[in-house]
């Protein structure tokens, strides 16, 4: 007879049966014992009781493919996915959603019930929302910080805010084609400056945009703070650990951690793990229990 977490005692069969019940997800990434996630989804699957294993998988993009079978042989509900796997799954995926198709980045791998795999982006939602609660519903100008995936995102966002002016901040121009074509396609206008070439005058004129996504990994933006920094818009600055980060420290207008990105796309991944456990009227729940996990206090 086997212990189970009720105090019970259940055969080995009975005990394998309800294994068989448990799906399994994780966030995978590398590296990723910093993650969040675990606790973000663990709260909310226990509210909602559903019965779902969540944990952490560090893997790096040559392992994709071994992740991805066993995604289709496995008890898998899907896997939450960051940095530096968000373009490495696509090609993996049996259906991508028309923002992955978009983006060519995901950050969610649904497992459907016939053992299909289903990529979706939803960065897209947590930038959205996190905005929302900080009031900030649309902008005719923004100012994004970088041009990796999480970029790509923010610019999908833009679109969605009703943003017809982008000015992307980049280290190399030439390294940036992606993210400005991707602009072009959302119809936005987009102009590039590295910032080696920033002049007193341009960081002048940055610092007055009243929407600003910092798309920078940890640390990647210190060095940008004396031609960046003390802007008195709106700050959405991805990174979290450390927090604050020398950026978000300088600003003199309201400031938004990753954290908050991090919780509402989580509540749309936790929606399409879930399946018949998810209730939409529940979404206020779930998303508050999130924050009260991170022992953040949510903006509204």
């Amino acid at each position: 007879m086997v212990p189970t977490e009720f105090g019970c005692l259940l055969s080995a069969a009975a005990t394998q049966k309800v294994c068989e019940l448990i799906k399994q997800a994780a966030v995978l990434g590398h590296p990723v014992g910093h993650s969040k996630s675990p606790v973000l989804h663990r709260t909310a699957y226990q509210l909602l009781g559903a019965p779902l294993n969540y944990e952490a998988i560090d893997l790096v993009p040559e392992q994709c493919a071994e992740h991805v079978a066993r995604l289709r042989s496995g008890n898998w509900a899907g896997s939450s996915v960051t940095m530096p796997l968000k373009d490495a799954f696509v090609p993996l995926m049996d259906e991508v959603s028309a923002r992955v198709r978009q983006l060519g980045a995901l950050n969610t791998i649904v497992v459907r019930e016939d053992g299909t795999l289903f990529g979706e982006n939803t960065d897209i939602d947590g930038l959205v929302q996190a905005l929302a609660d900080f009031s900030m519903t649309a902008a005719d100008q923004a100012l994004i910080l970088g041009s990796g995936n999480t970029s790509l995102a923010a610019l999908q966002a833009c679109a969605e805010l009703g943003v017809e002016h982008v000015t992307l901040v980049v280290r190399s121009v030439q390294r940036s084609r992606r993210a400005v074509d991707l602009a072009k396609e959302l119809g936005l206008h987009p102009v590039v400056h590295e910032i080696s070439g920033i002049t007193r005058e341009l960081s002048d004129q940055l610092r007055l945009m009243p929407l600003v996504f910092s798309t920078l990994p940890p640390h990647a933006g210190d060095e940008w703070v004396p031609a960046i920094g003390s802007g008195n818009g709106i700050l959405l600055d991805v990174a979290y650990d450390p927090w604050p980060s020398k950026l978000a420290a300088s600003w003199q207008g309201q400031v938004i951690s990753g954290l908050h990105m991090l919780v509402h796309q989580a509540v749309e991944q936790v929606r399409l793990f879930a399946g018949a456990a998810w209730d939409e009227e529940r979404r206020v729940d779930v998303t508050n229990a999130m924050y009260d996990s991170l022992g953040l206090a949510r903006h509204q």
